[in-house]
């Protein structure tokens, strides 16, 4: 290569190499040359079994095969494109890569280095599958990843994108879906809500443009999905039962969700599914050159603040985990907020899916309070099934940021409180609209 540091091609790159081996090949040969031209050492008096001139024993004369010089030099060629090959291939790894991952400062993370269980909040937009060109858009999707290398267990949990949360934005609390805090703040405020919500820490994310879902099966050979019930979708018949998909159908598989009695929560078993058999077949090929085929296939529509140093050391130390892929579910509570339809996180479920991903990263439980858990409480009337009115807190009105008092408690239904938060409930209701309640987490989990 020039100093330019222009891209070196692949016939450049073939043709160095072959000269490399050449070279090394002579080398060998005139090597052995050399050794044959040597005379080998003579026994000396004090050798072990000697016995001088007159002695009867001779030295035992040791009969060596010598191999071919042709067959020597082959298995250093074989030998050589084996390890340029796999060197070769992780180079198009790295150079695939570098517009997906994060740029790196030349530092692998100590926390990869000691396989220490890791989370990556995987959240696929809507925009690639609905032609919306690659800007803006909600989530469609969000899945929180553990890997557990020790453990060897990778365990994806469906988060409700219609989860109520609260966001705090320079205008004031702001209170939506989950799946829009992406639009206020994206990748970053997406992470922000989910570790709130969950009291877990998130190492990482990976934001998927779901137009690549297709590409992305179609590399790994088509997925294999038991599918729970029949059903039409964009023209397609999805038969009842076990069924092999391309991506196209793959990716209709995976939006489907209106015809689904479970509506977005059967959407996401199914893109559990999508998931798992992509790892699966990942795994089974357990290639660097399996890689690639998903790293040409993903292209631009996916992006990660996982350093692109951290590649070989992620890979390396932790795709063991890929051999035990288990599924979990956030189950909300159906809630309609000013004729809009949620869902609702109770802080029994929220305690009890913190407790799984903690487990998985091998962090002790922690009782989880949070502006969700207060407002649920708070609630005088709502129980998710007979009475699904909920009300906002402080007077708030949804997606209006700033409305409302400030308060994480519904004004006048104060019966479901605990008594130890009843005594500050005038405090709260007095602050400014302007005014954003800090989050318990600052203090309680040290996010």
């Amino acid at each position: 290569m020039d100093n330019n540091n222009r891209r070196e091609s692949r016939e450049e790159y073939r043709k160095r190499m072959e000269e490399r081996i050449q070279k090394q090949v002579n080398e060998n040969r005139q090597r052995e040359e050399e050794e044959q031209t040597t005379e080998p050492p003579r026994y000396q008096p004090d050798d072990n079994n000697y016995q001088g001139p007159q002695g009867n024993f001779e030295p035992p004369v040791k009969h060596h095969y010598k191999m071919p010089n042709w067959m020597r030099a082959l298995i250093w060629l074989l030998i050589i494109l084996v390890a340029l090959g796999g060197f070769y291939e992780y180079h198009k790894v790295h150079s695939a890569a570098t517009g997906m991952f994060a740029n790196g400062d030349g530092k692998i993370s100590k926390k990869l280095q000691r396989g220490e269980p890791v989370s990556v909040l995987a959240m696929g937009t809507d925009v690639g599958a609905l032609n919306r060109g690659n800007k803006g858009g909600n989530t469609d999707s969000m899945e929180l990843f553990t890997i557990n290398p020790k453990a060897k267990t990778i365990t994806m949990t469906s988060v409700p994108r219609d989860i109520l949360v609260r966001v705090n934005t320079d205008d004031g609390p702001d209170y939506v879906k989950l799946n829009a805090a992406y639009a206020i703040g994206g990748p970053k405020q997406s992470v922000k809500q989910v570790k709130e919500l969950l009291g877990v820490p998130i190492d990482y994310y990976a934001v998927i443009n779901m137009g690549v879902l297709e590409k992305v099966v179609n590399s790994v050979g088509g997925v294999d999905v038991d599918n729970p019930f029949a059903f039409d979708y964009e023209g397609h018949h999805f038969k009842k039962g076990k069924q092999h998909l391309n991506g196209t159908n793959a990716l209709k598989y995976s939006r489907m969700r209106y015809d689904d009695p479970n509506n977005d929560y059967g959407r996401q078993r199914r893109q559990q599914q999508i998931l798992q058999n992509v790892i699966q077949k990942f795994k089974t090929s357990g290639s660097i050159s399996a890689a690639n085929k998903i790293l040409d296939a993903v292209g631009d529509g996916v992006k990660t603040n996982i350093p692109i140093d951290d590649i070989a050391t992620l890979y390396g130390n932790y795709h063991g985990a890929m051999d035990n892929v288990k599924t979990y579910h956030f189950q909300g509570q159906n809630a309609t907020i000013e004729g809009v339809s949620f869902q609702i996180a109770s802080p029994k479920e929220i305690n009890r899916v913190s407790r799984l991903v903690r487990q998985q990263l091998g962090l002790k439980p922690k009782k989880v309070v949070n502006h969700e858990t207060r407002m649920y409480k708070s609630q005088p009337n709502y129980d998710g099934y007979n009475n699904t009115d909920f009300i906002l807190p402080g007077g708030a009105s949804y997606n209006d940021p700033g409305s409302g008092n400030g308060s994480d408690y519904v004004v006048g239904g104060r019966s479901r409180l605990e008594s130890d938060e009843t005594s500050s409930i005038t405090s709260r209701s007095s602050r400014r609209q302007t005014q954003i309640y800090e989050s318990p987490y600052n203090y309680e989990y040290g996010y």
